[in-house]
């Protein structure tokens, strides 16, 4: 995982290139740079949607794809996977800033019924992808806990949590979806609400503008490749992994929530600098702050990211899994940032 817009920038650099070079003649305002490079993505997907926010106003929106369906928007709720994360870490964040919660508070402290290896275990580290739970171990494990039906988070802890925990080495980071399972679970007991929705919104107010995926959800198909190339598949739901990738969220609805980061009203955008395993800190060349984080597995790909200085967000969503977005969303915050030429 790349912890540098600068790296970012430097995997971008070709592509975003040629796509300015190619219509800086006939097109040189920001809109038509943004479409351009939306457009070379979006013919890789069933649906791809973005959303541009600069200073607390949508600046610019695309849809496109290559089969979309009536529904399919910047307004559409899609599984965003782990793009969930980043939205945990920023609801322990605000606990931390707004609450006075001590984030190197013992997990067993708060659910004194987890297994005795938990103990010592602090939430600071399972933010970090540093307490040594594990992440998927296989494709059969994967579909083993896609198939997993939940109401809370608690109904999926029994699919992991007796496993050994194997720490990293000090210093480092071992990146687990199990691990912002059992976070979600804690948020629901630190705020003494019944459900995982109840316990973000408790938290984030207004700004939390995901809600977790169910067999029934209303949502975007999903579309994935089963051998013969895509097709919609049904009943496809990520429920049980809430906040470690099971929500749903529109484009429009994450660059609201990201508008609200980067306008200082969530958490100092600078603090997730020091949450690893989220695209975040300091970029020196362009003096700015950012944060973002991406998520994909079948059926679904997302990415956010937010500049604070200039005031940028950008959100993507697609119903099928595919390259990553990274290119594209670092172009469309740069263009709107000004910051590509």
């Amino acid at each position: 995982m790349l912890n540098s817009r600068s790296q970012l920038g430097t995997a971008l650099l070709a592509s975003l290139f040629l796509s300015t070079a190619a219509c800086a003649q006939t097109a040189p305002s920001p809109e038509n740079r943004a479409q351009a490079l939306f457009d070379t993505m979006a013919a890789q997907y069933p649906a791809l949607n973005a959303t541009v926010m600069v200073d607390g106003t949508i600046a610019w929106e695309a849809e496109g794809g290559m089969n979309r369906l009536p529904g399919d928007g910047v307004a559409q709720d899609y599984n965003v996977y782990s793009v969930a994360k980043l939205m945990v870490a920023l609801a322990y964040l605000r606990l931390e800033q707004t609450r006075d919660l001590d984030l190197d508070t013992p997990v067993r402290a708060i659910d004194p019924d987890l297994p005795a290896h938990y103990e010592g275990v602090t939430l600071r580290q399972l933010i970090d992808h540093r307490a040594g739970v594990r992440h998927y171990t296989s494709e059969a494990d994967w579909i083993a806990f896609s198939e997993r039906r939940c109401a809370v988070p608690a109904d999926a802890l029994g699919h992991f949590i007796q496993d050994p925990l194997t720490p990293p080495a000090e210093g480092e980071s071992e990146y687990t979806t199990y691990g912002y399972v059992l976070l979600s679970h804690l948020l629901v007991r630190i705020t003494g609400t019944d459900t995982f929705d109840a316990a973000m919104s408790d938290v984030l107010g207004e700004a939390y503008a995901a809600h977790r995926d169910s067999e029934d959800a209303m949502k975007a198909a999903n579309w994935v490749d089963l051998g013969e190339g895509l097709e919609q598949v049904e009943g496809l739901s990520a429920e049980c992994k809430f906040g470690g990738g099971g929500l749903l969220a529109s484009a429009r609805g994450m660059a609201l929530m990201l508008d609200r980061l980067a306008a200082g009203d969530l958490v100092e955008i600078s603090r997730l600098g020091d949450v690893d395993g989220h695209w975040a800190g300091y970029d020196p060349r362009a003096d700015l702050h950012y944060a973002a984080h991406s998520g994909g597995s079948p059926g679904g790909r997302a990415f956010m990211i937010t500049y604070a200085e200039p005031r940028v967000s950008v959100a993507l969503t697609a119903n099928a899994d595919g390259e990553n977005f990274y290119a594209l969303s670092v172009g469309l915050a740069d263009i709107f940032a000004g910051l590509d030429d």
